[in-house]
């Protein structure tokens, strides 16, 4: 998604803040040629992968992470400094996951409830890990660099609908690169951060679960446990546009055909996705109501357009909004959503989603993943897209990620 986000302002405004502070060029920036410093290469690739609200969600009823922003993006900007292979790169992005979601899982649900953003403080662990790992840091090293990035963490959810809920990711990202840079000079920093009496955990949530650090998930691994958005807004609205969509399939309901729309949803889908008057796209990116509306006008699921600024104080659309209800089921997961649509000439027409599309209950296929990332690729790079995706297929049989960030270049800078 770093890909189809680069064209968004706010990458636009960090591209001129890293021009503005300078510093060696030494990573590439997604999608444009830029080269910048380490640490900088990972911020605005993290703001462009997590900006569009399009990137991947492990998400269970203990919390929720987007785990490659920040991840990926701090071993991109250090697997191309230091021409890691293709497979270094993947084994470290797998390793910064694990960490990532290890202490996110460890935080539990009150760290979450309380409002902060588990990408933005749990992130940063993984993007730190990831980092360490090309570096070919020590035992010791790493756990500085973890506990420089735990005295760091930041991001709440009071911020969702600005351009600063992406910036938890860059910042995870660029915090990552930076402590795995100082940790491998020398700095130093309390190894036992997280756990320690007043530390990491103990700090940052009121139930901490710290034997969850260095358990493993049901099934092994928790990026075996990521699920990939088919719609680009919140993944806590997902469900509900599910429902949206099955309830109205083949019906051919208009906006004025509907009268009242209820959706019986988890408390977090109301609490944090309960806007029915967004003013921005970015606003609407969490804003059910809004992605309802759009599923009643245009018959189909919400896409990137449809979070345009002009398009989100539509009057049709802000009508619509109104007539949408959140009802929060205490037994609900955050995947589900039961939708009832009435209509003005009495019919009632329902949809019960148990698991949103994307999610691991029902994943999308390679094919939907393929067509998800081409959607966007190609009005970038044309004809190269297929060669691009070839090559991330293709990843861990390449001896040179660097490769990779060649082939998202400008033609005219290739």
């Amino acid at each position: 998604m770093a890909l189809g986000g680069q064209s968004h302002e706010s990458v636009e405004i960090l591209l001129q803040y890293a021009d503005l502070v300078g510093g060696r060029a030494q990573a590439s920036i997604i999608g444009r040629g830029n080269r910048v410093n380490l640490p900088l290469a990972a911020l605005i690739n993290g703001q462009a992968a997590h900006v569009l609200d399009f990137d991947d969600t492990y998400a269970s009823s203990e919390t929720t992470l987007h785990g490659t922003a920040p991840v990926y993006s701090a071993a991109l900007a250090i697997g191309e400094w230091q021409r890691a292979s293709g497979a270094d790169l993947l084994a470290a992005f797998v390793l910064g996951f694990e960490v990532a979601a290890r202490v996110a899982l460890a935080l539990g649900p009150l760290h979450y409830h309380a409002g902060w953003h588990v990408t933005g403080t749990a992130g940063r662990f993984g993007a730190a890990a990831a980092a360490g790992r090309l570096l070919g840091l020590t035992e010791s090293q790493i756990a500085t660099a973890l506990g420089l990035v735990a005295t760091q963490a930041g991001g709440m959810k009071a911020v969702y609908g600005t351009m600063t809920k992406a910036m938890h990711a860059a910042r995870a990202a660029h915090d990552g690169v930076a402590a795995a840079l100082l940790a491998q000079r020398g700095f130093t920093c309390a190894e036992d951060a997280i756990e320690a009496n007043l530390g990491f955990l103990h700090l940052y949530t009121r139930e901490a679960f710290p034997e969850r650090l260095t358990t493993s998930t049901s099934v092994g691994w928790a990026v075996l446990e990521d699920g990939f958005k088919p719609y680009p807004c919140g993944v806590l609205t997902h469900a509900t546009i599910d429902g949206a969509v099955e309830a109205l399939d083949g019906t051919g309901v208009r906006s004025d055909d509907v009268e009242l729309v209820e959706a019986r949803v988890n408390e977090y889908v109301a609490s944090v996705t309960g806007k029915p008057n967004p003013m921005t796209g970015l606003e609407a990116k969490f804003s059910a109501q809004h992605c309802v509306a759009v599923v009643i006008r245009d018959g189909r699921p919400v896409r990137e357009e449809d979070f345009d600024d002009a398009r989100v104080r539509d009057p049709e659309l802000v009508a619509l909004r109104a007539r949408v209800r959140l009802l929060p089921i205490d037994d609900f997961a955050k995947d589900r959503a039961h939708v009832t649509v009435r209509l003005r000439d009495g019919r009632f027409l329902e949809a019960d989603v148990p698991h949103a599309r994307g999610t691991p209950s029902r994943p999308l296929d390679d094919d939907g993943l393929a067509q998800k990332f081409l959607g966007f690729a190609e009005s970038i790079l044309g004809s190269r897209a297929e060669r691009l995706l070839a090559a991330c297929w293709a990843l861990d049989q390449r001896g040179d990620c660097r490769r990779l960030l060649t082939l998202t270049r400008p033609i005219a800078q290739r």
